[in-house]
C-alpha cells in the first residue's frame, strides 16, 4: 500500500473545494481513510461545512485514474448512478468524488435480509438496462487472451501459496484447457462488463425502490463481453450468501428478460463462473503472498464452493477440466 501524501491530497482540495464548489471555511476540513480495495487505490472521506465529498488516491506508479473516468462518464452520460466528478489531478493521483454514503447491499441487507430478493432484483434490473446500450468504444475486448491471463494468476500464485508444482508438460495442458471452454463461449451480443457487479460494490442512495436506486462503484476494469460475466459476479457473490431460493428466482428472472437463449447462457454462466473463480483465487493469493494481506485467506474456501460446483456440474464440457484441476486445489 502507498500512503497517501495528506499534504498535497490537502493542497488538492482546499483548491478545487474553494473554486469549483465555492466552500469558504476550509479550516476543519477533515480526511479520514474510508476503504483500500485489491489494488493499490484507497479512498477518503472529505467532511466539509457539512457536506461529504470521496477523495480517491490512485498512486499514478501503479494506477491509472483515466479508465475510471471514462466508464464513469460513460455511465452517467447513459442515466446510471456513478458518482459525479468534480476535480481530476492526474499528475499526483486524485479524483475527488460524490459521496454516496455507506450503505451498500452487504450493510443494508444485514440489517434487513428479508427484502434481499428485491435489491439483487434491482440489481439485475441496471444489468439488464446496461446490456441494452452500445458499448463505449473506448473499452477493449474480454477475449480468449485476457481470460486465460486472468486465470493464469492460479498459476503463479495460488499454487506457489500451497506449495503446489506444476510441470512444464502441466502448464501446457492448462492452457489447452482453458482455451477449449473459452471457444465454446457464445459469441452473438457483446455488452459492458463492468466486472466487480457484487454486493459490496452496489449502494443504495435515495428510497426508490427501483433500478434508479442503485449507485455503482468499482468499474475502472470495465471491457467488452458477456452479459453473463456480471450476473455471476453478482450471484457468486464471494462475500456475501445469498439465499439458495433467492439466487435461483433471480437467475430465473434475469434470463426471462435478457433475450438470450436459456441453454447457450447457462454454458457462458458456468464457464465465467469458474474462470472468475480460479483467477480469484490467483489474485487473493498473490494478495497475501505479496502484499501480507491474509485477510483475503478467509474467502478461499468460499470460493473453492463456486469452482467446485461449476466442476462438478452436469455439463460434460467440465470433465477434462475438472480431472486437472482437482489435482491442484
Amino acid at each position: 500500500m502507498i500512503e497517501l501524501n495528506y499534504k498535497l491530497a490537502d493542497d488538492f482540495l482546499k483548491e478545487n473545494l474553494s473554486k469549483k464548489l465555492n466552500f469558504k471555511n476550509l479550516e476543519n476540513l477533515a480526511i479520514k481513510k474510508i476503504a483500500g480495495d485489491a489494488s493499490f487505490r484507497s479512498y477518503y472521506r472529505i467532511t466539509v461545512e457539512k457536506n461529504n465529498f470521496i477523495l480517491m488516491f490512485a498512486p499514478p506508479t501503479h494506477e491509472e485514474l483515466k479508465p475510471f473516468v471514462n466508464v464513469d462518464n460513460f455511465l452517467i452520460s447513459n442515466g446510471f448512478n456513478a458518482p459525479k466528478i468534480y476535480a481530476i489531478d492526474q499528475e499526483n493521483g486524485f479524483l475527488l468524488l460524490e459521496d454516496f454514503g455507506d450503505n451498500t447491499f452487504t450493510r443494508i441487507l444485514a440489517k434487513d435480509v428479508v427484502n434481499e430478493f428485491n435489491y439483487y432484483k434491482n440489481a439485475c434490473d441496471v444489468l439488464l438496462k446496461l446490456h441494452k446500450i452500445k458499448p463505449d468504444s473506448t473499452l477493449q475486448n474480454y477475449n480468449n487472451q485476457v481470460l486465460f491471463r486472468e486465470v493464469s494468476l492460479f498459476i503463479e500464485w495460488y499454487l506457489k501459496l500451497k506449495n503446489k508444482f506444476i510441470s512444464q508438460h502441466q502448464k501446457a495442458d492448462f492452457k489447452h484447457l482453458w482455451f477449449a471452454l473459452f471457444d465454446s463461449l457464445s459469441n452473438d451480443k457483446k455488452v459492458v462488463v463492468l466486472r466487480d457487479y457484487h454486493a459490496d460494490n452496489l449502494m443504495i442512495i435515495n428510497n426508490k425502490n427501483n433500478c434508479n436506486s442503485i449507485g455503482l462503484l468499482d468499474f475502472q476494469d470495465a471491457l467488452i463481453g458477456l452479459p453473463a460475466y456480471d450476473l455471476i459476479s453478482l450471484l457468486d457473490d464471494i462475500r456475501r450468501d445469498i439465499s439458495p431460493n433467492n439466487r435461483q428466482m433471480l437467475y430465473e428472472y434475469f434470463v426471462k428478460n435478457c433475450q438470450q437463449n436459456s441453454q447457450i447462457f447457462l454454458q457462458d454462466c458456468e464457464i465465467l463462473s469458474l474462470q472468475r473463480n480460479i483467477k480469484i483465487l490467483g489474485i487473493f493469493a498473490r494478495l497475501v503472498m505479496r502484499y501480507n494481506k491474509a485477510k483475503y485467506l478467509e474467502y478461499i474456501p468460499r470460493v473453492k464452493y463456486f469452482v467446485e460446483l461449476r466442476l462438478n456440474s452436469q455439463n460434460k464440457i467440465f470433465n477434462d477440466m475438472n480431472k486437472f484441476l482437482n489435482y491442484f486445489l
